[in-house]
């Protein structure tokens, strides 16, 4: 973090490790063999506000066609720990494979509710300097908001290319 606004900006994550761990038995049951849908353009998902056209644009046609929708299972295997993690996202997740709409929109709305457990998000207020790192196949992170336009937040960031979930 180099520079952070007087307001907002702070930044969640939930532990997806700890969310399998504490879904009931036949939950863990149900999900287990199913894949969900992801997607990148959040105005495609009923669950996102609109995109504010103010601060971000609308993605362009030429990065909608580099992202097309991707599937993963709903239990992730962590590649390094073996761990199991519930690998869904209310931002990214849209639906699940082989199950009708209505039946897995429902099952998606209890997950995330789910995963809106205090007891799973931490939650950072950032600080000029503070550098954090995570692992997105057993976190979801997401910007909690609240900065006050013309306060602006400076970051910088790196991404590792990742592996493909099983």
């Amino acid at each position: 973090a180099i520079h952070n606004p007087k307001q907002g900006g702070d930044t969640e994550w939930q532990n997806l490790y700890l969310a399998y761990d504490t879904l009931p038995e036949a939950t863990k049951e149900r999900v287990a063999e199913l894949r969900a849908i992801h997607q990148f353009d959040q105005g495609r998902n009923p669950r996102m506000p609109p995109v504010d056209t103010k601060f971000r644009d609308k993605l362009s046609d030429d990065v909608k066609s580099r992202t097309p929708d991707v599937t993963h299972p709903v239990v992730r295997t962590h590649p390094e720990t073996g761990r199991k993690a519930l690998f869904v996202s209310p931002r990214f997740t849209i639906g699940i494979v082989d199950l009708e709409e209505a039946e897995g929109q429902t099952l998606l709305d209890e997950l995330f509710a789910h995963l809106d457990d205090p007891a799973l998000v931490y939650h950072h207020k950032w600080r000029d300097g503070d550098a954090v790192l995570w692992d997105n196949r057993c976190l979801n992170h997401r910007a909690c908001g609240g900065v006050v336009w013309p306060d602006l937040r400076r970051m910088h960031r790196a991404t590792v290319k990742g592996d493909k979930p099983f």
